[in-house]
């Protein structure tokens, strides 16, 4: 080579000859100088790399262009690098056959003299075309977050947004835009208080501080001028390293239940102002306890008018609390209270009905004298109990939704967090690997099969939550009609049970006179295939679980048994209840929702489930249908 010495012009010919690429040297008049092996055998070039030197490398590209996509263009660009003669890096070039090649340019220059180029090309099909795959799948896991029915952000650990999904910020421009910013430009942008952000930025540094979870409900006003609160929880992540990594933040809508709370305290406020309008029953007594004074409506409380008990005792009525409300009384004199509390007292009217009272006692002085006497309350609350009892209903249902509520938000912090951690990972490692010149293709299979079924599990959780959703709201209906439930369990076990995964069949056992038994086909479906699909998930290993129908007078009892790992007594009491697992299923999949489902449409049966297990020996499942069950009416 003309540009460097001798000898060293002998080791790098040495050195380019075994490089795998290809390789191309030509002078300041763009005569050929040095081409490797490497560059004949990319360009399909029938001739020895010695026999090309001192080729116009001008016509030589001019006989080459044809193998690119637009030969035109491919001619073009070499002027254009020519002429500016600056370096070139990884230029991209697409050849008519299908293949990618990527180019480098390198201009030599010796004391401020153009001497010539050096032009590098290596094949980068493969590559490439992992490159496409792997921004195809970036976007279709994207996708799947943009549009997941929960706010769902991603800040750095400079509380800047890396993410936000579509329920977060539905404008798309702002979305774009956040990416970078912070909460206080956010609110700044979108003219809301700046207290807004300041509350998130003291939850982020509590979360960053005391490295753990935490939450606060938002209040905020729609654009339609309605008043909505929302349940944010930030969650970290950190690496291996115990280095923080990402910070992740979930946003759930929870006005519903802020509503219901309010619809509660509106209750209790009109119950306390029924009261006060209600007819009082109100006796008077002196300091020696006679009674001075009764109303009417003492009469139509307790049976006895005023005439009977002035004059009388308190203790000498004859009604059971009565004792218990004069030693109250003897008991506040002795101490020097003047006031004596509020009781409530149970007793049967004179009509033989119960009532319910709240029972008021009040010291005072006379004007004149001075003396002291006691006004006492007697307020029927039987209406406010039965009230109450309507409030506990709701109260517990309201209950129920909150945990649903928790167990959700449960869930997205800690359920979601493994296979969203599994699809980090797996597309890291592909990414990985995409730099890697010899691929291999079964390595990559097997991490996008495991994105596949991470992504797979989570539309099966969503698809749970909404089946409970609709069951809480009352929107299943119910449609139960006789039909021929061994058939029907035939035809489950064969679609999804045929053979499991580990080889197992389940075996059919019928014993009775069959008869057509009425149910609803997707409740029947979901109790039978959430069973039959316990028993083989929590018995791997173990014999094949059975199931057995025994058709008797009155009901069919369908029994399914597997022998396998058993749930702890422990655990039984909270077997139905939502996002209720055993102690001893770690490694086994699940949400803990399944059986709280399968409870809800067994009793839209009027059914009976029951359920026996022993730790390592297996458990059975009992249901018991009535051949004709109870309509929703």
């Amino acid at each position: 080579m003309v540009f460097i010495q001798k000898d060293i012009a002998l080791e790098l010919h040495f050195i380019l000859n075994e490089v795998p690429y290809a390789v191309l040297i030509e002078d300041n008049q763009r005569k050929l100088q040095y081409v490797n092996p490497s560059f004949c055998k990319l360009f399909s070039i029938p001739l020895l790399p010695e026999q090309m030197v001192g080729f116009d490398c001008a016509v030589a590209a001019e006989s080459v262009a044809h193998l690119f996509r637009d030969a035109q263009a491919f001619l073009e660009r070499i002027a254009e690098i020519l002429e500016k003669k600056e370096p070139v890096r990884q230029e991209l070039l697409e050849l008519v056959d299908g293949r990618f090649f990527l180019r480098d340019y390198l201009p030599i220059i010796n004391n401020d003299l153009f001497e010539g180029q050096v032009w590098i090309y290596y094949d980068y099909t493969k590559a490439h075309s992992l490159e496409i795959g792997k921004n195809k799948l970036k976007k279709f896991y994207e996708n799947i977050l943009l549009n997941i029915p929960a706010d769902i952000v991603v800040f750095d650990k400079e509380h800047r947004y890396l993410y936000a999904n579509k329920t977060a910020i539905q404008n798309q421009e702002i979305r774009e835009w956040i990416i970078g910013k912070d909460d206080f430009e956010y609110v700044k942008l979108i003219e809301k208080d700046i207290s807004i952000a300041q509350k998130r930025r003291a939850l982020f540094n509590h979360v960053i501080n005391n490295r753990e979870s935490s939450e606060i409900i938002e209040e905020t006003t729609t654009p339609l001028g309605k008043t909505q609160y929302n349940l944010r929880r930030i969650h970290p992540f950190y690496t291996d390293e115990n280095e923080l990594e990402l910070i992740v933040g979930y946003g759930i809508d929870v006005t519903s239940i802020k509503n219901a709370e309010e619809l509660i305290n509106r209750k209790e406020k009109s119950l306390a102002q029924i009261t006060e309008i209600l007819n009082i029953a109100v006796i008077v007594i002196d300091k020696n306890l006679n009674v001075t004074y009764a109303n009417s409506s003492f009469d139509t409380t307790f049976g006895y008018n005023a005439s009977e008990i002035i004059g009388k005792k308190i203790h000498e009525i004859k009604i059971d609390f009565f004792t218990g409300i004069r030693d109250e009384i003897l008991l506040s004199q002795k101490k020097g209270e003047c006031q004596i509390h509020t009781r409530k007292f149970q007793f049967k009217d004179k009509y033989g009905s119960k009532k319910h009272l709240s029972v008021s006692c009040i010291p005072s002085l006379t004007i004149d004298t001075n003396e002291i006497f006691y006004a006492i309350f007697f307020s029927d609350v039987t209406d406010q109990y039965l009230a109450f009892d309507e409030l506990q209903k709701i109260v517990e249902k309201e209950k129920r939704l909150n945990e649903l509520k928790s167990g959700f938000v449960n869930i997205v912090s800690h359920e979601m967090r493994t296979p969203l951690s599994v699809i980090q990972s797996s597309a890291q490692i592909i990414e990985m690997l995409s730099e890697n010149d010899s691929l291999d293709k079964e390595a990559i299979n097997f991490h996008t099969t495991r994105i596949v079924s991470e992504v797979v599990g989570m539309e099966n959780l969503m698809e749970e939550l909404l089946l409970i959703s609709k069951i809480e709201s009352g929107k299943v209906d119910f449609k139960p009609f006789p039909q021929d439930l061994e058939n029907f369990v035939r035809v489950i076990i064969h679609e999804k049970y045929a053979q499991f995964a580990d080889g197992r069949q389940m075996r059919v056992i019928v014993k009775g006179k069959k008869q057509q038994v009425a149910f609803d086909r997707m409740m029947m479906n979901h109790i039978l295939s959430n069973i039959i699909g316990n028993a083989f998930k929590y018995s791997e290993g173990k014999s094949s679980p059975t199931i057995q129908l025994n058709y008797r007078n009155n009901a069919v009892s369908v029994m399914v048994v597997d022998g396998g790992i058993g749930i702890p007594e422990k655990d039984m009491q909270n077997l139905f209840k939502a996002f209720s697992r055993a102690s001893n299923v770690e490694g086994v999949k699940g949400t803990g929702l399944g059986l709280h489902v399968v409870k809800f449409f067994v009793d839209f049966h009027k059914a009976k489930i029951n359920c026996r297990s022993q730790v390592n020996k297996g458990t059975s499942i009992l249901l018991e249908f009535n051949y004709k069950p109870y309509s929703n009416a």
